[in-house]
């Protein structure tokens, strides 16, 4: 208890310690999910190397209990849904646009985030309270009251910034998986296969090595079927994808059945573009490297070496 009233602000404000473990928290929030993204990067591999889907196995639960617990989870998104649907549809389409880049196309899945992100609210907000109550009993309520509700806050806005590190993680496997389609389309292409049959054919071979942008390529594959044109098609899959080269794959087929050039010659040059864009956006982020380590190399290495070139100076000076 002595070292916890030493760490208290002398003029009994918000103490250190709620602050040190907020900041503690953040950055093992930071660290977690960092970890996971570089995880997910790593299986990229597995995923590629995967012949076999997974299976999985029965845990032994009751159908029955796991169909009322499915019942009353739905239950909740749809009341969560309608609820938010009513006050602001636009923000909502948003939210469900930025899901469906993300990987999440289920129908339930703006109802279940907006949950999450209440949860998140309260946990933090009763984490922070518990703290302020024991650790900062002697600082003032207006001080508690901030804390407690900037860490709410903190929870409120992390599944919206976990969200955004998923869809950036999302388009990168988009964009590393493109070409992959593009030369499977070319071999449909060349076997006399039509571009509708291939899509659907190539949706199937993705399915393990890149799952997500396998799920879109068959909802492509599925308004094709109802009858939906193939660049209005394409559009979408651009605007769910969150990739300028699925528009411009579209202008592709379209200017290619304008001008009756071959299908798969034009295929074969888009993919060649694209494996060399994705080289020059590798080679940019690398000659970037250096300009981005100046800021910490001189905020960390210089004051040392500055240290050392002057205190031996100043000690002389001193000495004598």
């Amino acid at each position: 208890m002595e070292i916890l009233d030493a760490l208290k602000s002398e003029d009994g404000g918000l103490p250190i310690v709620p602050i040190a473990l907020v900041i503690l928290a953040i950055g093992i929030v930071t660290l977690v999910v960092s970890a996971i993204l570089a995880r997910s990067d790593r299986n990229v591999a597995r995923r590629r190397l995967r012949v076999q889907p997974e299976t999985n196995e029965d845990d032994g639960e009751p159908r029955r209990q796991k169909s009322g617990r499915k019942a009353v989870r739905e239950r909740a998104v749809k009341t969560t849904l309608d609820f938010y649907s009513k006050g602001d549809p636009e923000n909502v389409a948003r939210l469900r646009l930025k899901l469906i880049k993300a990987g999440y196309m289920e129908p339930g899945s703006v109802g279940t985030f907006f949950i999450i992100r209440f949860v998140a609210f309260v946990v933090f907000g009763l984490g922070a309270m518990a703290v302020a109550t024991t650790i900062g009993a002697e600082s003032t309520a207006t001080n508690r009251w901030i804390f407690i509700g900037m860490a709410a806050g903190f929870g409120y806005f992390l599944p919206g910034f976990v969200l955004s590190r998923v869809v950036a993680a999302k388009v990168s496997e988009y964009r590393n998986g493109f070409p992959d389609f593009m030369d499977l389309m070319i071999v449909c292409s060349d076997a006399g296969m039509s571009m509708e049959a291939g899509i659907e054919r190539v949706s199937r071979e993705l399915e393990m090595t890149y799952p997500t942008l396998s799920k879109h390529l068959q909802l492509l594959s599925i308004e094709l079927r109802v009858g939906r044109n193939l660049e209005d098609s394409l559009r979408s899959l651009g605007d769910r994808l969150n990739l300028e080269e699925v528009r411009s794959f579209a202008t592709l087929l379209r200017q290619s059945k304008e001008l009756g050039t071959s299908l798969s010659g034009a295929l074969r040059v888009f993919s060649d573009e694209m494996r060399h864009k994705r080289l020059s956006l590798a080679e940019e982020k690398a000659h970037a490297l250096p300009a981005k380590l100046s800021i910490p190399v001189t905020a960390c290495i210089l004051p040392v070496v500055l240290m050392i070139a002057i205190i031996p100076v100043i000690v002389k000076f001193t000495t004598e």
